[in-house]
């Protein structure tokens, strides 16, 4: 009885022996169980991510800044002790944090440890220690995503382009290289591709020195005439898009595009009012006007800046000197709806497309309802009232003086590039126009414009050689001071050189009591620019 207890124990012993055999080949056999023990002792490391560029119109980088070295450290190795006293404060904290860690990680380096015998990888920062036209190029988050400006419309695109780098450490359970291993490098490449825009950097860098040195709060553009090409684009004040944190609380609102907003227009819109009158009628050009200082309509009474009587002057002199009463006369000759036409042809009350996604303000026509009112009507034919408009939408209006009658579409994007090659792989820039002013109507209204600057209020932005034409704007805001002084924007917007005209130039200072120094001196400074530029 015994002998046959023993045999059966003996045989379960044999048959469980068997299972157990028999599991220990499927499992080592089982390539899903095999892959699965050799990722608990391979550790992946991302050490880059780069992101597509973007390049002024000669393919100049606007992105992709000085280049960072980034060390691995290894727990268990003598890494912690070697690079402590060798790197910034930040890198030492986090050796500190991590000093117990059981997984690899990267801190950053000096470039003159690069040949001590680590372990390190390359990458560039995004943007250059002086970055270029943040405000157009806009910011990443935190996990390297655009969230505003070209950075946020192309962001497919730019994450897609870049180049990602692997690292992978077989490691111990305590986080160790295993023995006669090495860290291993590898690429996941991009699709290498960037995105060519219109501006110049040099332009663009020279005026965004202009506007540090002699402007507090403000933009400038600048857009060649014939094609509509945006050459600069420069809004005032900055902010360092690797430290937002210092600009979220800015109370100037260092983070707007002051290009694409919309602010009160004041007398820049006269030259507006001048076109739709030239048109309508030619003799109104020559026909004088007798101004008293102020124009009653409806027993409400209108007055011309500081209290200045004009006397008898002609609509060349009334652009000269800005003289609010003849406009008024004016606007009410022609109606709110044929001014209203005329706006809504050369561009205002619409927005503009800057890339896909990303649009300016549409700023604010008001409607011709509102206009059958002669007050609401007064203060629109000098460019106030419920009147907005962006500094891109008067750009774009006055550049169509400046070029024979044609309207064209702004245009800030050239195309996507080869990041490889430096060459355009897709044109993006088709040129959209459309005829507006007749061609006599634009002769006399450059004429008229060229003597603001010759003769009338508008003198200080005079260049250095080729003259200007070009309007001064003043517009109440209805902000105030807490000493009760209004804000102001103050506007100058041309063309230059005077004869045969190149460029079209908007300068605003917004929402000051009294800027350091005129916009109209501002521009003269970015003509000068445009001349040093052409013979550099």
């Amino acid at each position: 009885m015994t002998e046959k207890r023993l045999a059966a124990l003996f045989l379960g012993f044999l048959v469980l022996f068997s299972l157990v055999l028999g599991r220990c080949y499927l499992v080592a056999s089982n390539e899903q169980y095999a892959a699965a023990a050799q990722n608990q002792t391979v550790a992946t490391l991302t050490a880059s991510e780069s992101r597509g560029g973007f390049y002024d119109r000669e393919g100049r980088p606007l992105t992709g800044g000085d280049t960072q070295y980034e060390a691995l450290c290894l727990p268990g190795d003598d890494s912690y002790s070697q690079l402590f006293d060798l790197v910034s404060e930040e890198s030492q904290n986090l050796l500190y944090q991590r000093r117990n860690s059981v997984t690899p990680f990267f801190i950053s380096v000096p470039e003159d440890l690069t040949d001590q015998g680590f372990f390190i990888c390359t990458c560039q920062d995004r943007y250059w220690s002086c970055p270029v036209a943040v405000h157009l190029l806009g910011y990443l988050d935190g996990e390297g995503h655009g969230v505003s400006g070209l950075e946020q419309a192309f962001d497919t695109l730019l994450e897609e382009s870049g180049d990602t780098q692997i690292v992978r450490c077989a490691t111990t359970a305590q986080g160790r290289l295993m023995e006669g291993e090495e860290p291993v490098l590898s690429t996941l490449s991009g699709t290498h591709q960037g995105v060519m825009l219109t501006l110049d950097e040099v332009l663009q860098r020279a005026c965004e020195g202009i506007a540090q040195q002699d402007m507090t709060s403000g933009c400038i553009l600048v857009m060649e005439r014939e094609s509509g090409r945006v050459l600069a684009c420069v809004s005032e004040p900055e902010f360092d898009p690797d430290n937002l944190a210092a600009s979220l609380s800015d109370e100037n609102g260092a983070l707007m595009n002051r290009a694409f907003c919309q602010y009160n227009v004041g007398s820049v819109f006269k030259p507006l009012l001048a076109a739709c009158a030239l048109e309508e009628a030619l003799w109104q050009a020559a026909v004088p006007y007798q101004c008293k200082g102020y124009e009653e309509v409806d027993g409400q009474v209108y007055r011309c800046a500081n209290g200045a009587v004009h006397g008898t002057i002609t609509m060349g002199q009334a652009l000269a000197q800005s003289c609010n009463c003849y406009f008024i006369h004016l606007g009410t000759q022609l109606g709110g709806e044929k001014i209203l036409d005329m706006a809504r042809s050369l561009g205002l009350g619409q927005a503009l497309t800057v890339a896909p996604g990303l649009e300016s303000s549409g700023g604010n026509l008001p409607e011709a309802s509102t206009l059958e009112n002669t007050g609401q009507l007064a203060n629109f034919s000098f460019g106030q009232g419920e009147l907005m408009a962006t500094p891109l939408q008067i750009a774009a209006f006055l550049n169509t003086i400046a070029n024979e009658g044609t309207y064209v579409t702004p245009a800030f994007v050239e195309g996507i590039l080869d990041e490889d090659t430096g060459r355009l792989e897709e044109q993006l820039y088709h040129r959209q126009s459309r005829k507006v002013l007749d061609e006599q109507t634009v002769q006399l209204l450059r004429g008229m414009l060229v003597g603001v600057v010759e003769e009338g209020l508008g003198q200080a932005a005079k260049p250095l050689e080729g003259g200007a034409g070009g309007k001064t704007g003043t517009a109440q805001t209805g902000s105030y001071t807490e000493e009760g002084e209004e804000k102001m924007n103050y506007w100058f917007g041309g063309f230059f050189p005077a004869e045969e005209p190149k460029y079209t130039i908007v300068v605003l200072q917004d929402f000051l009591v009294q800027p350091d120094n005129s916009s109209a001196l501002v521009f003269s400074r970015v003509c000068n620019a445009l001349i040093d530029l052409e013979m550099s």
